[in-house]
């Protein structure tokens, strides 16, 4: 039995690191900040530099009529504003709606909520232009997917910015823009074009759960406050690892994919991919296509940087190298192959693998509600009225007859001390 119990002790311990880390505060805060302004302002530009054409690619006047999108829709479960009604001004309306949105997370008011727009504004036009979609389009839906899960309006936002001055719950605006939500939800359920429904039941339980955290926050230091703050961390943790592992396997795969092809292989793909997809600056293309050693040298380049990227992001010193190569390689894409906003959202989307030491001195947000600290997740009370629960609500405990620390020192928090 001892030596049972000595098998258990590393699982249990590596257990227990493993929730604290993902409960005990939201990871990589100015990183996301970087990610949340990134993906709106892309969407925003894309948005800006298409209005000549809206309604030739999202209205009543292109060739992809409004009766074919809203079959395609149908017919592939996809959620699509646009396909409610082929009303004129309706077109224009969703459009500025998405643009709004794209502004909101950019300034990061109302953060959660401003996610949930942004992703339902990009819904609605990608998917109904979908065979106009590309790997930007892709990214971006992702991205703003994985945004909705996180807490990215913590730092460098309006919503940062009231906080540190005086949290007063969610505020008039704040419930008119819930409430607002919530009826483009309702609509979005009850139209013709709901889309999947993972999708829908994934926006509607966000904008619950933004609810649900307002009400609990009224409380300051309940066992609920408490609960939630944690799970939010838990599910902020989760949704930041995902994000990085998306970019190690989009970088990884894309290369091994490009090892397929003959011209890959032989340094000769960039020559025909700078052709082919058009020359916005040509003197400068054609100065590099007529240097043999200059093509093979991006080509194969290009091969090392992205099969090799999960290794350099072992060590910090080779991961801030490869950073700045993959800056420097979308630069080039966008400049040379005319993909400007490709290469913002994969930049903007690398930023979450911006170096930890960036932002370890950033002062962790307040979280006063009326004048109250709200304790964190990890605060623990001051007498035992809680049962132990491990990572989440841990009573103090009395130190062993072998430890010389005092009974609180490991294990007490202060209240008074802002979460981070």
């Amino acid at each position: 039995m001892e030596g049972s119990t000595g098998m258990h002790r590393p699982v249990a311990a590596a257990f227990g690191r493993a929730t604290d880390w993902l409960t005990q505060a939201p990871r990589r805060g100015r990183q996301l900040a970087v990610v949340r302004m990134g993906i709106a302002g892309t969407w925003l530009l894309s948005l800006l530099s298409e209005w000549p054409n809206r309604q030739s690619t999202y209205g009543l006047q292109g060739p992809w009529t409004w009766d074919m999108a809203h079959e395609a829709t149908q017919g592939s479960r996809l959620l699509s504003l646009l396909t409610l009604t082929p009303a004129p001004g309706w077109s224009l309306c969703v459009y500025l709606l998405s643009m709004a949105a794209s502004v909101q997370l950019l300034l990061g008011w109302h953060t959660r909520l401003a996610c949930v727009f942004f992703l339902l504004g990009v819904l609605s036009l990608q998917n109904y232009a979908y065979p106009l979609d590309y790997s930007g389009d892709i990214l971006i839906r992702l991205t703003a997917l994985y945004l909705m899960a996180t807490r990215c309006g913590r730092v460098w936002s309006l919503d940062a910015r009231q906080t540190r001055k005086a949290h007063r719950g969610a505020g008039a605006a704040g419930v008119a823009v819930w409430a607002l939500l919530g009826a483009l939800l309702a609509v979005c359920t009850l139209g013709p074009s709901p889309g999947r429904p993972w999708q829908l039941g994934t926006l509607w339980l966000v904008w619950a759960a933004q609810g649900w955290s307002w009400r609990a926050c009224r409380v300051p230091g309940s066992v609920q406050a408490r609960w939630l703050e944690a799970a939010g961390n838990a599910v902020h943790n989760a949704a930041v690892t995902v994000m990085m592992g998306q970019i190690v396997l989009v970088y990884f795969m894309s290369g091994t994919a490009k090892l397929g092809g003959a011209t890959w292989r032989d340094g000769t793909a960039v020559y025909y991919a700078l052709h082919e997809l058009g020359m916005p600056f040509p003197a400068l293309t054609e100065m590099i296509c007529s240097s043999q050693a200059l093509v093979a040298l991006a080509t194969w380049g290009t091969l090392i940087l992205q099969i090799g990227f999960p290794l350099a992001l072992l060590y910090s010193r080779t991961k801030n190298w490869a950073l700045a190569a993959t800056f420097c390689e979308h630069l080039g894409i966008a400049a040379l192959m005319g993909l400007p906003y490709f290469s913002l959202a994969v930049l903007s989307a690398d930023a979450i693998w911006l170096p930890a030491a960036w932002s370890r001195r950033s002062p962790p947000p307040s979280t006063k509600d009326n004048g109250h600290h709200l304790p964190h997740a990890y605060t623990r009370p001051p007498h035992d009225e809680t049962p132990h629960v491990h990572g989440l609500l841990v009573t103090p405990r009395s130190p062993t007859p072998h430890s010389s620390a005092k009974p609180h020192e490991d294990h007490t928090v202060s209240r008074q001390t802002s979460p981070p």
